[in-house]
């Protein structure tokens, strides 16, 4: 009987999670993973946070960029720890980017994550990597209407 309970128990908390949105876990090697998943394309990679005020006032801005522009694929990844993961998911449903692919780190050895996507990160947030499809990056820090995002996203990302 205290078994039966016990298994009835996992299966509803596995079931619960079925319903919320799926950040896909972003760790050790994932930057590389990711580049090579969508190597021959252009591919912005977005780190973000909801204790980032300007990342939270830009989120609606990349939504429409998804939107409005095609020929590039779009990644997010929310930097927070499991505790707010329910907080990102509300953003990221207010603002429309529900459809998105969606990361969270899933490591404590930040540095490394950071290190991983740009050797001069130190975790500054908003933080844009953008991945031609030859592979070469540029790393921004700082809002969606930076120049060098701006001018990237010209070239490279039809309408």
């Amino acid at each position: 009987m205290r078994l039966t309970s016990l298994a009835l128990a996992f299966a509803l908390l596995a079931g619960g999670g079925a319903f919320a949105m799926d950040f896909k876990p972003y760790g050790r090697g994932a930057f590389g993973q990711l580049t090579k998943a969508h190597a021959g394309r252009p591919l912005v990679v977005h780190f973000w946070s909801v204790t980032c005020p300007p990342c939270l006032v830009e989120l609606p801005q990349w939504a429409k960029i998804a939107a409005e522009k095609k020929g590039f694929d779009v990644v997010f990844v929310n930097t927070d720890g499991d505790d707010d993961r329910a907080r990102a998911q509300a953003r990221i449903e207010k603002v429309g980017l529900s459809s998105a692919d969606h990361y969270g780190f899933a490591d404590d050895f930040v540095e490394k994550l950071y290190f991983e996507a740009d050797s001069a990160w130190r975790g500054e947030l908003p933080f844009t990597a953008l991945v031609a499809p030859d592979g070469g990056v540029v790393t921004v820090t700082g809002a969606v209407d930076d120049p060098l995002i701006v001018e990237w996203l010209e070239k490279r990302v039809a309408k």
